[in-house]
Parts: C-alpha cells; structure tokens; sequence
C-alpha cells in the first residue's frame, strides 16, 4: 500500500494539469490513466483536429493563390496528413510523460475506481491519500438509432485509413461543423442533419450564420430543425431515415451530438459520491459531497472544453495546498471553434443577458475594414463586444473570423478585469495587426470607430 499527498482518477487535461501543479508545489502525486495519457483532448480530440485544421487551412489558401498575386496550388494525400497528425500527438503526449517523470509523478496505466475518502484502488494495489481528484472525462452520446454497428464517433474519424467521397454528420454543434470543415477542405460530400433550428446552438446569431454561409459556399449541405429516426449501416454505405421521413445516404455517418459525463465504473455510487445523469455534483472548490474528495473537468457537467477542466482541477489544487482562493469564473469562460471562419467567445451571449434582464449594448468592427485582413485575404467576419449598459463594462466578446481563437485572449483579460469598452478603444494596438479589431469596436463606445 502507497500513501499519497494526491492521487487523481483520469489523465486528460483535468488530470495531468494539476497533477504537475500538486508536484511543483512539492508533493507527491499518483495518476491512473488507464488509456493514453493526455486523454481525448491530447489523443483523440482538441490537438488531432486542430492539427488537421491547421493542413486543410493551408490547402484552402493554396487554392487561392492567385488571389494573393501567385500561382500554382498544393495537393494532399490523407496518409500524409494522417501520419502528421499522429506524429504532434506523440510528441505532446511524450512531453508531458517526460514532465512526469522529472517531477516524480507516478503514473499507473490501469483502471482505477474511487473507495472511499482518501482511498484508490488502482488495478489491485490500494493507495491511501490525503486527496482524490476525480477527473476521468466523458464519452460520445450514443443513443437511440446511433447505436447500430458501423456508426461512426469522432475516435472513429481520427482514426480513418481513407476518407470517404460522402458522409452524414448527426449533429451540427462544435464537433460536427469542426468536421464538416475540414472534410468539406478535402473534397469529401458533407450533409450536416441537426434537429434544433439552426447549427452551433449557444453562439449568437450574427456569429453562426456567418459560418452558415460560408460551409454552404464550401459545399456542404446544412438540415436543421429535423432529426434522425432511424439509421442503417453496411460495409459501403449509411442510410438516414428523418423524422419527417427524408431519407438519405452517404458511404458513412458520423454522430457528434455530444458527450455525457463518464460516471459509470469509478466507484461513485458504492463510495457515496453525488451525482446524476449530468454529471458529479462539486461546490465552488470543486468538492464533492465526500470530505477530501473533488471532481474537474467533463465528469462535472459543466464544460466539456478542456481549459475548463483544466482551470476547475487547478482551483481544486489550490483549495487542496494553497490559499483555496483560486475560482472558476462561469461569465469569464473563453471558447474557440475551429471552423471556416473561426469563432471564438468569452462570456455568455446576448441572448443570456437578455434572460438575466440586464441590459447590454454592442460594439462591432469589421475584417474587410482592418488593413491586415485585406492584405490577408481574409475579409470574412467582424468582432462583437457586449458591454453592460449602466456602466460599460466589458462582459463578453464573441468574435467570427480569421485568427479568432488567438483574438479572444485580449477579450478575456477585459471580461476577468472589468474592463471598459470605450477604454479598450482608447488603448494603442501596433499597426497593422487583427488586434486592431478589437480597438475599434471598442471605439464604437465611444464617437465611434475610425475605420468602421
């Protein structure tokens, strides 16, 4: 039996961020991690599909070329792409393994499940702690009609040895339209099916349809407001049946309508843990109802975006050793998608304010009027701030456009410091950047922004 200052259940982001944290604060750490370390994120998630994005982008511009004053274009072969994928996994997944191994972290590649307040069991072997952080994720939502053999889930996809010429993606939120964009890039005939009115619920309206549009220009077949009834696979085609009886085929399906926490096997309910269907029950420290015992990350049912678990794992670290005075702020939480345009947002949208009663006014500032998107190429979308109306604070920023997801982190300093919109507007940005976006919307609190 080994003791423990902290041993936490699960290797993704909610897993391996505090356990580096816990061992530089000098203590000693134990992660089971009964897959790959790094968790979907790492493995089979955030990394894999960016790294895909970041190929398809480059082939997208390429196509371009005489737009930017060249000639000539690229082509692609999907086991080149695929082996550069898998080739950025291995190396982070090793990197962190390394950092592991430097710090004295212990890592225990098997099953483990929760016993009680400070006792794991990891394989066979009993570890006693002072602390458990119970962090093992989420899985794909499966129900219903998706259950049938040959449909596809997003671990599927990234593990494809060829790309199909056609495919049906169930589910037209964040994974579907990240998918959609960067097969639709590779030639690939996407239906996206998704039962609510429109895609990427949660994101404002202004925002989501730009990248409407602009998967509609690439190709792609968008069916809102209707929903699979029934699906049939075989060895060479997938056959959707909807709700209003449309049916139609693909060579294969793909189903993203979203992940549930993974609670199943880890002990909760014999060890006494709250939770429910949604996920483990945790205060504002991310404790749950069982002394020493905290939960981060997808299992908690709050965010399924690693940073999030990433952050919540780290509060729970601090209210473990530290001041406990580090929170999660839920109107602070940043998100990027990954499509053609970019979207990335902090704070709720408008129409979450509006729900709340408060009143809020906005601040937009265009890409075809910032010199850089021009020179770019890039003129599609524009930056949102939403400010309170009484006293102009900053509360959220939603942003649709090139380079988005590495805008948004000035917008997320403003939302965490109370920022005001017309100061933004006020503070020099270098010229010519993107950045200057968000200057000018925020000059539109003020007389009004110079380049509109």
């Amino acid at each position: 039996m080994d003791r423990y200052d902290l041993v936490i259940i699960g290797g993704g982001p909610a897993g391996y961020v505090p356990a580096i944290r816990a061992a530089q604060l000098g203590k000693r750490v134990a992660v089971a991690e009964e897959d790959l370390m790094g968790g979907t994120c790492l493995n089979r998630g955030c990394i894999p599909t960016k790294t895909l994005v970041a190929s398809t982008n480059l082939l997208k511009q390429s196509r371009n070329a005489r737009k930017y004053g060249l000639e000539g274009s690229m082509s692609f072969s999907w086991d080149a792409l695929a082996r550069r994928k898998d080739s950025v996994v291995k190396r982070l997944r090793k990197g962190v393994e390394g950092h592991f191994q430097h710090l004295g972290i212990d890592t225990l590649h098997t099953h483990a499940v929760l016993k009680g307040p400070g006792e794991v069991i990891a394989g066979d072997v009993l570890l006693e702690t002072d602390y458990v952080l119970l962090s093992p994720g989420s899985l794909p939502m499966m129900p219903g009609p998706f259950s049938a053999d040959g449909v596809q889930t997003s671990r599927d996809v990234l593990s494809w040895n060829t790309l199909p010429e056609s495919l049906i993606i169930v589910g037209g939120g964040v994974i579907g339209c990240e998918f959609a964009s960067i097969f639709a890039s590779l030639g690939v005939g996407i239906t996206i099916v998704e039962m609510l009115p429109s895609i990427l619920p949660g994101i404002d309206d202004d925002i989501r349809q730009v990248v409407h549009n602009s998967l509609k220009r690439s190709g792609v077949k968008i069916l809102t407001a209707n929903a699979a009834r029934s699906v049939k696979v075989s060895d060479k085609s997938a056959e959707v049946t909807l709700v209003d009886g449309m049916q139609m085929s693909a060579e294969r399906i793909l189903v993203s309508i979203g992940r549930k926490a993974r609670t199943d096997g880890i002990g909760l309910e014999s060890a006494g843990v709250e939770f429910s269907s949604a996920g483990i029950q945790t205060d504002g420290n991310q404790m749950t109802n069982l002394e020493g015992v905290y939960a981060a990350g997808d299992v908690t049912g709050k965010w399924q975006l690693a940073h999030a678990g990433s952050a919540q794992a780290l509060a729970a670290v601090d209210h473990m050793f530290g001041s406990g005075s580090r929170k999660v702020n839920p109107d602070a939480m940043p998100g990027c998608i990954f499509t053609s345009p970019e979207i990335a947002i902090v704070g709720p949208c408008l129409e979450e304010w509006e729900k709340r009663g408060i009143p809020v006014r906005t601040g937009i500032s265009r890409y075809i009027a910032n010199g850089k998107a021009v020179g770019m190429n890039e003129t599609e979308g524009f930056v949102k701030i939403i400010a309170r109306e009484n006293d102009g604070i900053v509360v959220g920023v939603q942003m649709v456009g090139a380079d988005a997801s590495s805008l948004i982190g000035e917008a997320v300093i403003a939302v965490n410091l109370g920022v005001k919109a017309s100061e933004i507007g006020e503070m020099i940005h270098p010229h010519p950047t993107l950045s200057e976006l968000y200057m000018e919307a925020g000059e539109s609190f003020g007389a009004g922004a110079i380049h509109g």
